[in-house]
């Protein structure tokens, strides 16, 4: 008796360690992309140095983005957040989500200036941070900006939670009100700066992209016929000298080669009919510029290419007949291609 009741102790203990680690792989690292670039943007991984940003480089918990002067990037979430990361600012991501539910989401920024436009979430709230400040935002416009001896959080459209991390002063930002922070612990709220809220606002409609502006441009894809495709090269920091869009259908392994035309700041070229399938394709750009240096967007495009989904070709069938009363009758099949 003793003996059973140790093998079904152990079969539980077995049964409660297995969904434990089951939920622990259900969680991973948050991801996003740098989609717009400016001069001089450089990012950093947890295991690598510092290395250039390109647009569609990969961001992924841990991973630190850095401008220099004049410089801008843009950083898009899946759900559609945008962070616009202004001139001499460095900034950590980090995060986790599990399955399509994000878990946590943060922004540590050691210096700089960030305009943000987060979307409303039910229950996750995106949190900015630095030495002094930390602010909880959910569903809000606005601009975050650390440097010094005090922080500042600009709210344009939404509401925020502000709290001095030294002294633990807190309190709500709300639409046109400015909160700042400082290393003595002093916290404060009033009304915000025009001109401050007039940038904020300007400043999101660089970002006023979706995630179909991502990458190069190719319009709608029909199975099966000739398409075309448009790369702004205006993004790369460089002259772009070359430029090949490697393309293939799914399930096919090897990729075809389009050499691009370049024309100006524009790189254009026509897909074959025969090479583009529902429902999607996949590809990666080879960007050559003048310094003889080769971006790749993605950077792992060989291997994890990005895709755009290819719309099916309609087909239909009219089969005449006729009833047991002869009353003609047709049949029609629809199906897709």
């Amino acid at each position: 008796m003793t003996k059973k009741i140790i093998v079904v102790g152990v079969f539980i203990l077995l049964g409660v360690l297995s969904l434990g680690q089951v939920g622990k792989q259900d969680k991973k690292d948050i991801s996003a992309y740098i989609v717009k670039v400016i001069r001089d943007v450089n990012m950093k991984s947890p295991t690598k140095g510092w290395q250039k940003a390109v647009p569609l480089s990969t961001l992924k918990s841990g991973y630190e983005v850095k401008t220099d002067k004049g410089s801008l990037a843009m950083i898009l979430f899946a759900d559609q957040s945008k962070l616009i990361l202004r001139e001499k600012s460095i900034v950590t991501i980090k995060g986790e989500v599990k399955g399509k539910e994000i878990l946590s989401r943060s922004v540590h920024m050691d210096r700089g200036n960030i305009i943000f436009d987060v979307k409303k979430a039910e229950t996750e709230q995106f949190r900015f941070s630095s030495p002094i400040s930390v602010a909880s935002i959910r569903g809000t416009l606005g601009g975050y900006v650390s440097g010094g001896n005090a922080d500042s959080l600009t709210i344009a459209e939404g509401l925020a939670e502000f709290t001095n991390s030294i002294s633990g002063k807190k309190g709500s930002v709300g639409a046109g009100q400015t909160g700042v922070a400082d290393s003595t612990g002093k916290f404060n709220v009033g009304k915000a700066n025009a001109l401050t809220l007039n940038n904020i606002r300007q400043s999101q409609n660089l970002g006023d992209i979706d995630s179909g502006g991502i990458g190069p441009e190719f319009g709608q894809l029909k199975s099966k016929q000739t398409g075309s495709v448009r790369v702004n090269l205006s993004s790369f920091q460089g002259k772009a000298i070359a430029a090949s869009l490697f393309y293939r259908m799914q399930n096919v392994q090897t990729f075809t080669e389009l050499p691009l035309t370049i024309t100006g700041q524009v790189a254009t070229g026509q897909l074959l009919a025969n090479k583009v399938k529902y429902p999607k394709l996949e590809y990666y750009l080879s960007i050559k510029l003048n310094d003889g240096s080769i971006i790749l967007v993605p950077q792992d495009g060989t291997t994890k290419p990005a895709f755009v989904p290819v719309e099916a070709v309609r087909c239909e069938l009219r089969i005449p007949g006729q009833t047991g009363s002869l009353q003609k009758k047709v049949i029609v099949l629809r199906w897709n291609e």
